[in-house]
């Protein structure tokens, strides 16, 4: 299928980048005044902000793309991966996202290395410069896979090539990131999120109206059998694999720093009934997208590049007119924005502040603008390398959106979840277990060739944990209990029982 460029479609595009460059030129002045302005939006954002912005940041074009394109291609079966992070990011908001809000403030911490940092104590910084090169790492991926997302949103919709797709989504979340930090990126969260609910909403509604109800729906799923019909047709471990995408909320910082922005730690539980909401709703609408595609189009080389992930794209251009087909562009690109712009900023707060200003220039007095500055440099830097990964990469979106993000949660799920309700806690057992978690989701995800002489690690995974294969799984076990283990057997922080006990007081 050819889709081409109408003049309405392109129009609300353009008007929709213009608004987002606006954004971040009215917000380049609040943003200015420090790193927690630049980084945290000085924590002042309301509930609203905060459940929309991490529901938005969260998604990225893995929702869009990724859970659509898995629907279409392996029916209900896509039900599990939407449920795992709805789950986890549940428990994140009721149970340890006021903790963590609360003891950031009081610590003055802005980033993960800061929390990790100020619960445990590094008097020789070397578990704030290990996890600052994994969030680094990562972030890295991250963008890169966003790119990617929207080389593939442009090509299938605008009929630009994949490198015009992928250089004019970099440019535009480059402009608004850089200028106007977090004020920025939450504002746009907000704008975005609206794009995507209403997209993912609006697209199976009218799609279900023109084919004259779910007769057509239904019948192309019965024939098409398997998890089509059932979502239980997957094989045990294929279903945990999916569950356990959700292990990658507590560990990704561009989500944890949405709880550390919220101005009024009080309005937390009610941000987690917003935030639950709208995930559940755009979850379904993403797998209904794909469900509803299969009825339209039968098979995947019907769809432009013969990519499953053209899905929402394709079934836009078919059942709307160019204004809303504009608008369904736009949703995609808010999905990926909305990430990508987040991600910039947590892998410069990795670089600025927990690499340069709290380690190599520790004892010299810096300004605020100096930073600020810096943190601008480091944002195109950053963007440049993910630039570079995205060309290089070879993988689908939804693969390698969920390595960064398994990646994150392996590596710091376990330690801040740990902080804030175990006093048994060390330093050690962290440093320890975001190393193995980390080692452990690489070797799963690509192992390296000369490793097979000791190790399969995928005929492991087959034989002793039901045939697992998404990385986060096995990482996150791995790190967790390397992390228990060896705080069992090293010597915790001397105030951890006064601290824990405190941060349990508003939890």
């Amino acid at each position: 299928m050819d889709i081409t460029a109408h003049p309405l479609t392109v129009t609300v595009l353009i008007l929709y980048l213009i608004l987002l460059v606006v954004i971040g030129i009215d917000s380049s002045r609040k943003s200015s005044k420090g790193l927690t302005e630049f980084f945290l939006a000085g924590r002042s954002l309301n509930k609203w902000t905060v459940a929309f912005s991490a529901v938005s940041s969260g998604r990225s074009s893995w929702l869009v793309l990724g859970v659509s394109g898995t629907a279409y291609l392996t029916g209900l079966n896509a039900v599990w991966a939407v449920a795992g992070y709805i789950t986890i990011e549940v428990f994140m908001f009721f149970f340890v996202a006021r903790r963590l809000r609360r003891f950031s403030e009081s610590t003055g911490s802005i980033t993960i290395p800061d929390i990790l940092e100020n619960r445990l104590g590094d008097p020789k910084k070397i578990l704030r410069l290990v996890s600052s090169l994994i969030i680094l790492f990562f972030m890295v991926a991250y963008v890169g896979s966003q790119l990617v997302g929207g080389a593939t949103a442009f090509s299938g919709s605008l009929g630009i090539t994949s490198t015009q797709g992928m250089l004019l989504t970099a440019a535009i979340i480059l402009t608004y990131t850089m200028l106007g930090g977090f004020h920025a990126v939450s504002k746009t969260d907000v704008l975005q999120i609206m794009f995507m609910f209403f997209s993912l909403v609006l697209l199976p509604t009218i799609a279900i109206f023109q084919l004259g109800g779910f007769e057509p729906i239904l019948a192309s799923m019965q024939t098409e059998g398997g998890g089509f019909t059932s979502p239980f047709a997957f094989a045990f471990g294929a279903i945990i694999g999916l569950l356990g995408i959700g292990f990658g909320s507590p560990g990704n910082p561009h989500i944890i720093v949405r709880y550390m922005s919220l101005k009024n730690v009080k309005e937390m539980r009610q941000a987690a009934l917003i935030a639950t909401f709208w995930n559940v709703i755009m979850g379904w609408g993403a797998i209904m997208v794909g469900l509803i595609g299969r009825a339209y189009f039968p098979n995947v080389d019907m769809l432009p590049n013969e990519s499953h992930e053209q899905i929402f794209t394709s079934l836009g251009a078919e059942v709307m007119n160019p204004f809303f087909t504009g608008i369904l562009l736009v949703a995609v690109l808010a999905a990926i924005m909305s990430s990508a712009d987040s991600q910039l900023l947590v892998g410069a707060s990795a670089v600025v502040r927990d690499i340069y200003e709290r380690i190599f220039a520790r004892d010299k007095e810096l300004s605020q603008r100096k930073l600020i500055l810096y943190s601008r440099i480091v944002i195109v830097i950053i963007m440049g390398l993910s630039i570079w990964l995205a060309f290089a990469a070879q993988e689908f979106v939804f693969w390698m959106v969920l390595f960064a993000f398994g990646g994150l949660g392996a590596c710091f799920g376990p330690p801040l979840i740990l902080s804030f309700y175990w006093k048994g806690l060390s330093r050690a057992g962290v440093l320890t277990g975001m190393i193995t978690g980390l080692f452990t989701v690489i070797m799963v995800k690509q192992q390296p060739e000369w490793t097979y002489q000791f190790i399969d690690v995928h005929e492991f995974l087959n034989n002793y944990f039901f045939g697992i294969t998404y990385e986060a799984v096995p990482g996150f076990i791995v790190a967790t209990f390397f992390t228990v283990v060896v705080s069992l057997f090293t010597e915790k922080p001397a105030n951890a029982n006064r601290m824990v006990d405190e941060i349990k007081k508003v939890g």
